[in-house]
């Protein structure tokens, strides 16, 4: 979980928080960015920040939320490799939350936790208590200067119980996959993810930027995740932005990163230096199509061995748009990847789209996919399997009843192609039913 040093840095963003000069940010605060300001956008590529879906309706600040899920749902495939049929069962979860929002003219502060207890109706075995926190601190200490800091971790024993992504959102415009190409849904697992990043616009139309981040994905019963390992990454990054218009930008960024699995023979090292040319047009402020292309410097390492060193061709096209009444995020990505419990690196194609609708007052409706296909860059020991595919959807149908209760029923869709890794169930089907309770606080300025 969160370390405990970093408290006073989670805690302090709350604390009373002076609005220092009435400063109209860019991509942090609570005012809304345009295209016209003096002030640079950061383009998707290079932001780390998600495409907003969600209405302009949906969009809250300055809040303490305190609330309480009860989940009931249906899978009919729990058990990977057990009898010659798949075993279905029922689920019950119990989700509180507390969720903090603090934002001013100059600063955003966002943090959440939310544990899930976890009930199967015949497989008690299973049972388990899950948990998730995530923190978010966007700052601009001057008018041509932002920071932002996040940390996301989650600890699950089924990646269907909600705190897991799949594909129901969290799209950006960069060249990461939103979601991992194996999953091993029933396994005990648990990631933390920290980054850092900051920009300063130097000039009227030029922006630099930067940052950082560490990962760490562990599965504590290896048993349960029969051919993923455990890893570490960490990763840093620059870029340079160029204003051609008020809608157009151009720019570079680099990105290196470093992979270490830990499987029980040898560590397998994967150092990749990634220079990407992009080039974003915004349709509004928070409306943009981008293209991101280059290549990727890949080096394999295993023990004192050296497996591979080659380039790869690599890049990215998003878009995000978003209107009234809800908005929709859609990507394509051909890089090598690794990580996520896979041994060595991988090409990898993939397509995602997420999406929200605000059908009226009362009624919302979301949609998730995901599709990616991988194939091994090279041949490492231990590996068992050279590539495969994987499916994921989700869509939610919500309806609120007043300020405080909302009911939400759903359908999660996993299906998965790898052989040699019995912990990725080859297909998955759940559907489910949620009511939902949320006192809302609103926090003044």
């Amino acid at each position: 979980m969160i370390a405990k040093a970093f408290l006073p840095l989670l805690l302090a963003p709350f604390v009373a928080m002076p609005a220092i000069s009435q400063v109209e940010p860019s991509a942090t605060g609570g005012d809304t960015p345009t295209l016209n300001g003096a002030q640079m956008l950061t383009p998707p590529p290079v932001s780390g920040m998600q495409y907003p879906t969600t209405s302009g309706e949906e969009s809250q600040s300055n809040y303490l939320n305190l609330g309480v899920a009860v989940n009931a749902a249906y899978t009919d495939n729990i058990l990977p490799n057990v009898g010659l049929k798949p075993i279905s069962d029922e689920t019950y979860s119990i989700v509180p939350t507390v969720n903090l929002n603090r934002t001013t003219p100059r600063q955003l502060a966002t943090l959440s936790y939310s544990p899930t207890i976890l009930f199967y109706g015949h497989t008690s075995t299973l049972d388990s208590v899950d948990h998730n926190a995530s923190f978010i601190f966007q700052d601009r200490p001057s008018p041509h200067t932002a920071v932002s800091l996040q940390d996301f971790y989650v600890r699950t024993s089924n990646v269907f119980s909600g705190q897991y992504p799949f594909s129901e959102g969290g799209l950006t415009g960069s060249t990461v996959a939103p979601v991992s190409p194996v999953i091993a849904p029933y396994a005990e697992q648990q990631a933390d993810t920290a980054s850092g990043a900051f920009t300063y616009q130097f000039a009227a139309d030029g922006m630099v930027g930067g940052g950082g981040s560490y990962t760490n994905l562990d599965f504590p019963n290896p048993t349960q995740a029969t051919g993923l390992y455990s890893s570490s990454g960490e990763s840093g990054s620059a870029f340079y932005s160029r204003r051609l218009s008020a809608a157009q930008y151009i720019g570079v960024s680099y990105n290196y990163t470093r992979t270490i699995t830990n499987p029980p023979n040898a560590s397998v090292d994967i150092q990749m230096h990634s220079p990407f040319p992009f080039y974003t047009i915004y349709f509004n402020a928070r409306s943009s199509l981008s293209f991101s292309g280059g290549a990727q410097y890949v080096g394999i390492s295993q023990g004192q061995l050296e497996l591979s060193n080659a380039w790869a061709p690599a890049g990215s096209v998003s878009m995000g748009w978003q209107g009234n009444r809800g908005g929709v995020a859609v990507s394509y990505l051909h890089v090598t990847t690794s990580g996520g419990g896979l041994l060595g690196a991988f090409h990898s194609d993939s397509v995602n789209a997420s999406g929200n609708l605000a059908i009226n007052r009362t009624w919302s409706a979301s949609l998730g996919v995901s599709y990616a296909t991988i194939s091994a860059v090279t041949q490492v020991i231990g590996l068992t399997y050279s590539g495969g595919n994987s499916f994921t959807a989700n869509a939610t149908l919500q309806h609120s009843f007043g300020e405080h209760l909302t009911v939400q029923g759903g359908y999660d869709r996993l299906g998965q192609n790898y052989t040699g890794i019995p912990s990725a169930i080859p297909n998955s089907d759940r559907e489910f039913v949620t009511v939902t309770y949320i006192f809302r606080k609103p926090l003044g300025l």
